[in-house]
C-alpha cells in the first residue's frame, strides 16, 4: 500500500466542495482522476469513479472535508483531531482482509484551495452497487437476495469479531463484481448516529434503537441489512419518511413488514428486521438462518451485473465446465428423498468442504455412479452458486415432515411468515371469535403439535373479530335495567345523562351507536360495539327571572314561559317598585329552581318612607349611630371627618334633617 503525503496542491478543483460535478476530472494527489459521481456518500462524504492514471486501474473514491469530522459528542473537537482519527481508523482497517470487504486500495489527505481533505481508493467493481441497480428498476429475486445476504453476513460476522461495527449497511454500500460475488463497502467512516445528523438515506435503513439515542451495534447492522434486503426483492422500502428523524420514529416498535408471499426468505427477514435489538439474530445466526432456507429455495441465476455481458458468459462457462448441459431431476413422488441439485462437486464424487471462516462445512453430493443407479431421478444439474465462503448447494427436500408450531393467538402474517419455510400448501380460512382479535389466528387444521409433510396442507383459521348481538330497543326503559340488557349481550354501554321535559327522570329516552348510527332496533352489531343511552334526569332547572317593578300580567306571562308558576302574598310598601306593580319577590332572581316551581310575590303599596334623623351639623361619630338606629345604611365618606356634617345625600341628592325618605336608604356623607 502507498500512502499519500498530505497538504499535496492541485489546482484541478474549481470549488470548494460546490458540487460533486466541479469534481470531475480532477486530479488527486497526481494519480487519482475523478470520472463521475457514484453516489452513497453520507452526511460527510462523497464517493465517486476514479482511474488510476498510472495503471488505468478503475477505483472507487471517497472524498471528505477534514471539518466535517468534527463530532462534539465523541470528543474530535477540530478539524486536525479528526484527521487523526481518520489516520488510525484508516491504518487498522487497511490490515482487515476479508473476500466479502471492499479492500482500501490507498488513502491519504491533500489540501483544495486551502480546504484539507481526507480520501479513501478502494477497489472498483464493474457490477456497480446494489443501489444502482435497484435505481434503474431492477430487482432480485429471493434466492438472489439469499445470496448477497449471505456475502454480508460474512462480512458483518468477520468485523463484528474485530470490535467493529458498521453502522451504514445500506444498498449504496454493497458493491456487485464480475464474479457476481458482493462485498460490503463503507466501513470506518464518521458515523452519523444522530438523526438530526443523518441523511434520509441513512435513515431509510437504520435500526429503530437509533432514534432513541442508542449507539449502533452489531444487531443494529443486521437490522439495516434485513432492510436492504427486503428493498432488493420487493422494491419498497418500509417506514420511509421526508426527514430521517421522521423515518426513524415511523419504525419505532413496530415489525418490519415482511410478507410471508416472500416464501421461506421471510422468516430469517422477519427475525433479523425485530424492533426489539435483543430479539434480532447476530450476523453469524441470521446467516446460518438464509444458508438453512437455501434448500427450500430454486435455484438462483447469477446478479447481473450493470456491465455484464462478461459476467453471462464467464457463468455459462464454468457450467460447461463442471457439469455440462443442465438437467431437471425426475422424482419417484412414493419415496421420501433428499435430492441435491446444486453443488460443487468434486470429480470423484466424494464430499466437500466450504470454508465460512470460522468452520468448514460438508456438502453431502451425489457420485455420477449412485446417480446411474436412480433411473427414475434425471442427471443432476449444479449450478454456481454463492454462499459464505463461495459455493452454496441448494437442495430440494421432498416430503420432509415437519411439526405444527403454536399460532394460536399470533397475527396472521407472522404466523405466516413462521412456517413459511415447511414447504406446506397454507389455506386460510376465517371465522367469528369472541376472543382472538380480528386478523390473529384461532386454530390450525392439523391442530398444533402435528406433523405434516412438505407439500401437503395446512389450513389457518384467522379470527374475523367477535360475533354479532341483535340489537334491542330500549327506549322507555328503566336505564338500569336497559344497562343490564345491552351488557348481557356484550355491548360496551354507556349512559349519558340528559334533561327532558317529557321523559321522567331515570328512564332510557333513546340509545345511539356512535360508529353505526344508521343503526336499527333489530339489527346486527359486533360483540363490544359501544352504545351510548341518554337517560333522562327529568326537567331542566329554570332561572328565577326578575319580576319586581313588572304588572301582574306581564310577569305571569314570563314565569309560565319557563314552566314556573306566581304564588300571591300580602301586598305591602315597598321602595323598589311603584304602588300597584310588583314590589317583592321570592327566590331572588338568578336562582335555579325546578319546573313548575312558584314564586312568591307581592304588590306594592308605595314606598316605605321614614324620617331621616338630625345629621347635618354633628361629628361623624353621632351621624353614623343616628343613620344606624333609624335602618338607614351609611355610604361614603369624604372630607374632614374631624369637622361636623356639612351635606347628607342620597341617591346623589341632598335631604336636609328630619326629611321624608325610603327606608333603609343609603346616605351619603359630605364633611368640609
Amino acid at each position: 500500500m502507498s500512502v499519500i503525503r498530505a497538504d499535496r496542491k492541485t489546482t484541478r478543483f474549481s470549488s470548494h466542495m460546490a458540487g460533486t460535478d466541479s469534481m470531475i476530472g480532477a486530479v488527486l494527489a497526481h494519480r487519482y482522476r475523478i470520472d463521475a459521481p457514484l453516489g452513497g456518500g453520507s452526511g460527510n462524504s462523497d464517493v465517486f469513479e476514479a482511474t488510476d492514471i498510472r495503471s488505468r486501474k478503475k477505483l472507487v473514491l471517497r472524498l471528505s472535508a477534514a471539518e466535517t469530522l468534527v463530532d462534539l459528542e465523541s470528543g474530535v473537537l477540530t478539524a486536525t483531531d479528526g484527521v487523526e482519527v481518520f489516520k488510525r481508523q484508516t491504518q487498522m482497517l487497511a490490515g482487515m482482509s476479508h473476500a466479502s470487504l471492499a479492500s482500501i486500495e490507498d488513502w491519504g489527505t491533500e489540501t483544495i484551495a486551502g480546504t484539507l481533505y481526507v480520501f479513501t481508493v478502494l477497489e472498483s467493481y464493474s457490477g456497480g452497487t446494489l443501489r444502482q441497480i435497484l435505481d434503474r428498476g431492477r430487482r432480485l429475486t429471493p434466492s438472489q437476495a439469499l445470496v448477497a445476504g449471505l456475502d454480508v453476513c460474512r462480512a458483518l460476522h468477520f468485523i463484528h469479531g474485530k470490535g467493529w461495527v458498521h453502522g451504514d449497511v445500506r444498498p449504496a454500500n454493497i458493491f456487485i463484481g464480475d464474479d457476481g460475488r458482493v462485498r460490503l463497502a463503507g466501513l470506518g467512516l464518521k458515523r452519523m448516529v444522530i438523526a438530526e445528523k443523518m441523511s434520509v438515506e441513512q435513515a431509510n435503513y437504520a435500526a429503530p434503537e437509533i432514534a432513541a439515542g442508542e449507539q449502533p451495534s452489531a444487531q443494529s447492522d443486521v437490522y439495516s441489512l434485513a432492510t436492504t434486503l427486503l428493498e432488493s426483492i420487493t422494491g419498497t422500502l418500509p417506514f420511509s419518511g421526508d426527514t430521517a428523524a421522521i423515518t426513524l420514529s415511523n419504525r419505532v416498535g413496530k415489525l418490519l413488514p415482511v410478507s410471508a408471499d416472500l416464501g421461506p426468505i421471510a422468516a430469517p427477514l422477519e427475525r433479523a428486521g425485530r424492533p426489539d435489538s435483543a430479539e434480532r439474530f447476530t450476523a453469524l445466526d441470521f446467516g446460518k438462518a438464509l444458508a438453512g432456507i437455501a434448500e427450500k429455495m430454486p435455484l438462483p441465476t447469477p446478479i447481473e451485473p450493470l456491465a455484464a455481458s462478461s459476467f453471462a458468459q464467464l457463468i455459462e462457462q464454468k457450467e460447461a465446465e463442471h457439469t455440462g448441459e443442465i438437467a431437471r431431476p425426475k422424482i419417484d413422488e412414493t419415496q421420501d428423498v433428499t435430492i441435491p441439485i446444486a453443488a460443487a462437486v468434486d470429480p470423484s464424487g466424494s464430499m466437500l468442504k466450504i470454508k465460512d471462516g470460522t468452520q468448514e462445512t460438508p456438502i453431502v453430493v451425489a457420485s455420477e455412479g449412485e446417480v446411474r443407479r436412480h433411473k427414475r431421478l434425471w442427471v443432476i444439474g449444479a449450478v454456481i452458486a454463492l454462499v459464505v465462503a463461495g459455493v452454496v448447494g441448494f437442495r430440494v427436500v421432498v416430503k420432509q415432515a415437519h411439526t405444527i408450531p403454536p399460532l394460536a393467538g399470533i397475527i396472521e402474517g407472522e404466523a405466516r411468515n413462521l412456517i413459511a419455510s415447511n414447504g406446506w400448501t397454507i389455506v386460510v380460512t376465517s371465522e367469528r371469535n369472541d376472543d382472538i382479535p380480528a386478523g390473529s389466528v384461532v386454530r390450525t387444521e392439523p391442530a398444533e403439535g402435528s406433523k405434516l409433510k412438505e407439500g401437503q396442507t395446512l389450513t389457518i383459521v384467522v379470527s374475523e373479530g367477535p360475533t354479532f348481538a341483535t340489537l334491542p330497543d330500549v327506549s322507555g326503559a328503566e336505564s338500569q335495567s336497559a344497562i343490564d340488557q345491552l351488557t348481557a349481550l356484550g355491548l360496551a354501554v354507556t349512559p349519558r345523562d340528559t334533561a327532558s321535559e317529557d321523559v321522567p327522570a331515570g328512564i332510557v329516552i333513546s340509545w345511539n351507536v356512535p360508529e353505526q348510527p344508521g343503526l336499527n332496533p333489530g339489527d346486527q352489531l359486533l360483540k363490544g360495539t359501544a352504545i351510548d343511552l341518554l337517560v333522562s334526569v327529568g326537567p331542566a332547572q329554570r332561572e328565577v327571572p326578575t319580576i319586581v317593578g313588572l304588572k301582574l300580567e306581564d310577569a305571569q306571562k314570563l314565569v309560565a314561559d319557563l314552566g314556573l308558576t306566581l304564588v300571591e302574598t300580602p301586598a305591602a310598601k315597598s321602595n323598589g317598585a311603584d304602588k300597584g306593580l310588583i314590589g317583592a319577590q321570592s327566590p331572588i332572581p338568578g336562582e335555579k329552581v325546578a319546573r313548575d316551581t312558584g314564586i312568591a310575590y307581592s304588590i306594592s303599596l308605595g314606598p316605605d318612607l321614614v324620617k331621616l334623623p338630625y345629621l347635618v351639623g354633628n361629628h361623624l361619630d353621632t351621624v353614623q349611630k343616628r343613620l344606624q338606629d333609624a335602618g338607614f345604611v351609611v355610604g361614603s365618606v369624604t372630607g374632614n371627618q374631624k369637622s361636623k356634617l356639612k351635606q347628607a345625600l342620597i341617591a346623589g341628592k341632598s335631604v336636609k334633617n328630619n326629611a321624608m325618605v325610603a327606608r333603609g336608604a343609603t346616605v351619603d356623607l359630605v364633611f368640609p
